[in-house]
């Protein structure tokens, strides 16, 4: 039995397709600028600073994998162990009451840029994570930090750049202060652009 496609189905397939785009849905700082400088100790044992940078999305999204450059500082670990957390914005900072999202990452992708830095070499990480739905023109913050705490001594240097603006906390994300400094990091997923009126009404 054959079955035909009426104009309505093709309609409603091209509108629904039309409305979700995988890739990269944000792009934040520029790991390879040459004014730009590491910075991040984000152990947990010693003095633990953990840096967190603000972004707003264009249309909804649902983010599933998160890209980010940074170095190792004095020895690279035997395990990659990072935490990335997703804040909600409390008068231009990060919000602790408002967590919209923690994933531990073990699985993180690393991958060597073949340049240096500060006389370190500059890296790429990748972690796929659990999907989170976030919302368009909402302010957000992100702290992404190696969360081992195996030495004092060991520390993940994030990649940032000497304009934007930036916050830090020395004290696991329970109070925050600003920072003049941009985080090189990058959104993956799901784009989702909403209908127009007239494409809504014909749905």
């Amino acid at each position: 039995m054959q079955f035909m496609k009426s104009p309505f189905s093709i309609l409603v397939v091209s509108l629904l397709a039309s409305t979700c785009h995988a890739g990269i849905v944000y792009t934040n700082g520029d790991p390879f600028a040459d004014d730009g400088t590491h910075y991040s100790k984000s152990d947990t044992i010693g003095s633990p600073q953990i840096m967190a940078d603000n972004f707003q999305l264009t249309t909804p999204a649902t983010i599933n994998s998160i890209r980010w450059w940074g170095a190792w500082n004095f020895y690279t670990p035997t395990t990659d162990d990072f935490t990335i957390i997703i804040y909600g914005d409390n008068s231009g900072l990060p919000d602790p009451s408002n967590v919209i999202a923690n994933r531990h990452i073990g699985n993180v992708v690393e991958t060597s840029t073949g340049l240096s830095r500060s006389g370190k070499t500059l890296l790429e990480f990748q972690a796929d994570i659990d999907p989170v739905s976030l919302s368009e023109s909402t302010q957000y913050w992100i702290s992404i930090f190696e969360s081992a705490g195996t030495d004092g001594s060991q520390y993940f240097l994030i990649r940032e750049n000497a304009y934007g603006t930036a916050a830090k906390s020395t004290n696991g994300g329970a109070s925050w202060s600003s920072r003049p400094r941009e985080l090189a990091f990058q959104l993956e997923g799901v784009a989702t652009a909403v209908p127009e009126p007239s494409s809504a009404a014909l749905l």
